[in-house]
């Protein structure tokens, strides 16, 4: 990853989402300056509400390229994507670098760079 981008660290939470009240799901307010952001601060709740993530090194890349008719549905495939990586493979990002383009007519492409490590069951906490 060329630029390094921060690390996501629990004390940072409050700046990159909130949680919501709802009685059966993961509701969640996300916040950034502009998509790309949102996108990353998305990526960091989902992995934030899988495992503790200080206990994660990099060094595993792992790259997810989506489109979608728009900014929600490119989201919803970046997050689905993500979820899958970690439901087959037990990757979990640490990070990740976000190149978001938006089309002329619309439609949002998504390349991530995930950096983070696959979960070792003796090392890292899972929720």
């Amino acid at each position: 990853m060329a630029d390094r981008p921060r690390r996501w660290e629990p004390d940072s939470r409050n700046e990159a989402y909130a949680d919501l009240d709802h009685p059966a799901d993961v509701f969640l307010e996300i916040w950034g300056d502009d998509l790309s952001v949102v996108f990353e601060n998305a990526l960091f709740a989902l992995y934030d509400h899988i495992a503790e993530l200080a206990g994660f090194r990099t060094g595993h890349e792992e790259v997810i390229t989506v489109e979608g008719p728009d900014a929600a549905g490119a989201l919803r495939s970046l997050l689905a994507e993500a979820l899958y990586l970690f439901s087959t493979e037990g990757f979990v990002a640490a990070r990740a670098e976000i190149d978001v383009q938006t089309r002329p007519a619309g439609e949002v492409g998504v390349t991530a760079r995930l950096d983070g490590e696959i979960v070792d069951r003796r090392r890292h906490t899972l929720f």
